[in-house]
This record gives structure tokens, C-alpha cells and sequence, in this order.
């Protein structure tokens, strides 16, 4: 947890937000302690690209291995579809809601086909191989330019030969703009109430668009301010397709996503093993 005064230099509103409550607001990760529970109740109703993804792993019949699974938006639906599933992530707090939404004796039958791993996606080290593998929209770039090559070949050495990589590539401003000779950022924002608070969800695009800048401002009468954050490298589906097929994969014509959010737009891509 960090205030303001230590917080990470924030463009837009977001840093203005910074500035103007330093010394009373929290600044933590979207993904962390504080942030996961809050992003678990606004995510969880999201069926954005469920129906694409579900329909990409249908007849697969080895495990799923899904990266970045975090409190379950796309676990539950694969386990509905009758997947057997290892969900990764790196965030406790997020495998722990997760848990707890298993944790009825209505799901059983679900929990019985799920297993949850706590560790970092960039370096996997599972002990077996798997039918398919999943990394849901946005995660992508959430991986450096540098890293996500490796954690590509990673995938692929845990995957059954011939088995698909399915994954999802946002873009933000919906194809817009070609990105090239952008002279400035493009920021939006976006509020709704959260039982007795309000937060405000402020997604900004820097002008050489390369990074996207998430944050999630919440106040409330009842709390303290609380600014959650998240830095995104904004990458192209042409550039995973690339970066795919230098890792060993073969893919198939990527195919858009319904549902994104309004003005932005997602690519589903399905990459298979070549071994």
C-alpha cells in the first residue's frame, strides 16, 4: 500500500487526482490486496469474448491451463462447459475469491475439475502438459515487449502437440487510429456506484501509444479515497501473431471479439502448438 507522496507518477486525471488528495488518499495496485476485491465486483458480471473463448476450446478434452486467471470471470464458464481447469495467478487475494466462490456445496461438482496455482505466468514451471491454454483480454499487456516472447515459448512447452493457444488482444481505441503521428494522449473515464461507494474508472492512452494507463478511483463516505492503478503495454494483434509464430505456434485468421467496451475493440486469436 502506498499514499500519494510515493505513488508512481500518473498522467491525466489520475494524477491530478494524486496530487490534489496527497496526504489522504491510497494508491495501490489494481491487482493487489486492496484493488482485487474491488475488481472482482466490478468484473465478475463481464461475459465480454466468454461465448468466443468457449467456443475456441469446445471438444478440447485434455486440462485447460489458464494464465492469469484471477477471481474466475472465464474459470467458471470453462467449468460449466465441463473443462477441467489450472487456473494461475499471481495475486492471493484474487485465487482466495476465487476459492470462495467454489466454496458451496452447489459448486462442488465444479471445484472438483479446478486447480489453482499461485505463481508468475512469465515463469511457468507446471509438471505436466495441457490440452489448450488460455490468457483472457488485456493480460497480454500486462507482459513487457521484452518478456512475452519467453513466456510464449513457456506456454508452448506445456501444451500436447497440435494443441491450441487461445488468447485475446484489446485495443483500446477500437482501431481508430493507425497509432502513427498521434500528437496526444486520449483518455476516458467512466463512473458507477459500488454498493456505498463510488468509483470512478479513468482508462488513459498516452500519445505515442504505447502504454495505457488504467486507474480506479473510489470514494465513499464511509472509506478513505483509494486509487488503484494498472500499466498496460498497448501491443497489436499483428505483433502477437508475430511473436507467436517466433515462438513455434501456427495461428489461425484472428476473428473479432463482441462486446468490448464501447469505442474499443478485442481479437481473438487461436495459435497452435507446431511440436
Amino acid at each position: 500500500m502506498n499514499h500519494s507522496a510515493t505513488a508512481p507518477n500518473l498522467p491525466g486525471l489520475a494524477g491530478e487526482i494524486a496530487a490534489a488528495l496527497r496526504g489522504s488518499l491510497t494508491v495501490d495496485d489494481l491487482y493487489g490486496d486492496l484493488g482485487g476485491p474491488l475488481y472482482h465486483q466490478l468484473s465478475q458480471g463481464d461475459s465480454h469474448e466468454v461465448r468466443e473463448i468457449t467456443a475456441a476450446l469446445r471438444g478440447i478434452e485434455g486440462p485447460v491451463l489458464e494464465l492469469a486467471c484471477g477471481s474466475g470471470r472465464l474459470t467458471l464458464p470453462l467449468l460449466a462447459a465441463g473443462h477441467h481447469v489450472t487456473g494461475v495467478d499471481n495475486s492471493p487475494s484474487l485465487l482466495r475469491l476465487l476459492a470462495e466462490r467454489l466454496d458451496d456445496p452447489r459448486a462442488a461438482q465444479l471445484a472438483r475439475r479446478l486447480t489453482i496455482v499461485e505463481a508468475d505466468i512469465r515463469h511457468l514451471a507446471m509438471d505436466r502438459r495441457y490440452g489448450a491454454a488460455l490468457l483472457g483480454t488485456t493480460t497480454v499487456g500486462l507482459l513487457s515487449p521484452a518478456i512475452r516472447p519467453e513466456v510464449f515459448r513457456g506456454v508452448r512447452r506445456h501444451l500436447d502437440p497440435g494443441a491450441p493457444f487461445v488468447l485475446t488482444v484489446f485495443d483500446p481505441l477500437g482501431g481508430r487510429e493507425s497509432g502513427q503521428g498521434a500528437a496526444r494522449p486520449v483518455e476516458t473515464t467512466r463512473t458507477m456506484t459500488v454498493g456505498t461507494s463510488v468509483c470512478t474508472l479513468i482508462d488513459h492512452v498516452t500519445a505515442d501509444r504505447s502504454r495505457r494507463h488504467v486507474a480506479l478511483f473510489r470514494v465513499g463516505t464511509d472509506r478513505e479515497p483509494l486509487l488503484l492503478t494498472s500499466e498496460v503495454h498497448l501491443v497489436t494483434a499483428a505483433e502477437v501473431i508475430a511473436e507467436l509464430a517466433e515462438a513455434g505456434f501456427a495461428t489461425e485468421d484472428p476473428r473479432p471479439v463482441r462486446g468490448a467496451t464501447t469505442g474499443a475493440g478485442s481479437t481473438l486469436i487461436v495459435a497452435r502448438n507446431t511440436a
